[in-house]
C-alpha cells in the first residue's frame, strides 16, 4: 500500500519579484492557503539545521495540555484546537514576533525553563 505524505507549500522569500502587495505575492499566498492553510517560507539567510529543528520543536508545542497551550483569550495571542467543523486544526499565533520581548514571552509560555534548541 502506498502511502501519500502530503507536502506543504513552500515560499521563497529570496525571489526578488516576490514582495507583498505585488500581483506574483498574491497569488501564491493565496494558493498555498487555499489548498493546504499554510505554507514554509524559505529564506536563505537560514540555515537547514535551525529551520528543521524548528519544525521538530513544534512536535513539543501541540500536544501539549489545554490549560497550558490556551495562554491567552487575546486574539492571535494564543493556541487554538476546538473549532467543531475542523477537529485535526491546531494553530498556535502570536501577532507581533517581530517584536523581540514578545517572542521571548511567547517561548516562554512553553518553556519556562528555556530550551536551548529553539533560543
Amino acid at each position: 500500500m502506498a502511502s501519500n505524505k502530503v507536502k506543504i507549500p513552500t515560499i521563497d522569500f529570496c525571489n526578488s519579484e516576490l514582495k507583498p502587495g505585488t500581483a506574483q505575492w498574491e497569488s501564491t499566498k493565496t494558493q498555498a492557503f487555499q489548498e493546504y492553510g499554510c505554507f514554509e517560507a524559505i529564506y536563505d539567510k537560514v540555515q537547514n539545521e535551525i529551520r528543521e529543528a524548528r519544525f521538530d520543536t513544534l512536535k513539543e508545542i501541540l500536544p501539549l495540555k489545554a490549560e497550558l497551550r490556551d495562554y491567552s483569550k487575546k486574539t492571535f495571542k494564543r493556541f487554538q484546537n476546538e473549532i467543531p467543523r475542523f477537529p485535526f486544526y491546531d494553530s498556535v499565533h502570536n501577532a507581533d514576533l517581530l517584536i523581540p520581548e514578545s517572542f521571548d514571552t511567547f517561548a516562554n509560555t512553553f518553556w519556562p525553563d528555556g530550551n536551548p534548541d529553539y533560543w
